[in-house]
């Protein structure tokens, strides 16, 4: 077998002439385009960083701008708190110091009101006094014989069965108050003697003037002290 070298040189300048075409025709234009996309291709990404970046700082801005809003709101609504708990308390303290005005006037017109009122309970209770002390005075005997007097009317005034009830009950009493000498107490209660009693004699301060006969079946009461509790009474239901 016979190689034939004009035809391998013949096809080795074919291959060469057709890689010369290829690589004008075929390769530059690719690795133009590739070039190209490559360049495209950093600029987008580039943009896309610078884009990042920028959301990046945007998103920081917004977030410090939200925080200062967010601190701007705490602020003012701590400010609106504290100046309405101010507006509060002062409120109160004026409730409580118009409170306090309305009090001590009230106090003050009731304690006025208690004088005037202590003021005519005294100058009532004076007229009273003054009226009851008149009335009973006018009424008494002048001495312990007058009182001896009155005694004897009263138990005549007595329907019988009282009187008789009266001085036949134990303890007979006749009560004055200061007791008199002895020597003269038969003839003092001599008026008596148509009663027939022999009373024990007793003393009693509280009766002012005259005596009381007393027993353990009742009593007559005569004296100041009992004269001036029947016209209170009286008198206070004359006022009521």
């Amino acid at each position: 077998m016979n190689f034939d070298w004009a035809t391998l040189a013949l096809q080795l300048v074919n291959i060469l002439i057709l890689l010369a075409i290829l690589k004008h025709f075929l390769f530059r234009p690719v690795a133009a385009i590739i070039a190209r996309r490559q360049t495209e291709t950093d600029a987008a990404l580039k943009a896309a960083e610078t884009a990042r970046t920028e959301a990046e700082a945007a998103t920081r801005k917004a977030e410090a701008e939200e925080q200062a809003t967010a601190t701007a709101r705490a602020r003012v609504l701590a400010e609106a708190q504290t100046e309405a708990e101010a507006a509060r308390q002062a409120l109160i303290d004026a409730a409580r110091t118009e409170a306090a005005k309305i009090v001590a006037a009230g106090e003050a017109a009731r304690q006025a009101d208690d004088a005037r009122a202590s003021a005519q309970a005294l100058e009532r209770a004076r007229d009273l006094a003054g009226t009851i002390a008149a009335r009973a005075l006018a009424a008494q005997p002048h001495d312990l014989a007058g009182y001896v007097e009155r005694l004897a009317k009263a138990l005549d005034a007595l329907p019988e069965a009282e009187r008789a009830a009266l001085l036949e009950g134990d303890t007979l009493r006749l009560t004055t108050p200061v007791l008199p000498p002895e020597a003269e107490r038969d003839s003092l209660i001599a008026p008596l003697a148509r009663f027939g009693i022999a009373p024990l004699w007793a003393e009693d301060a509280t009766l002012i003037a005259g005596l009381d006969l007393t027993s353990s079946s009742g009593a007559v009461r005569n004296s100041l002290a009992h004269d001036l509790d029947l016209i209170a009474r009286a008198l206070g239901h004359e006022r009521n």
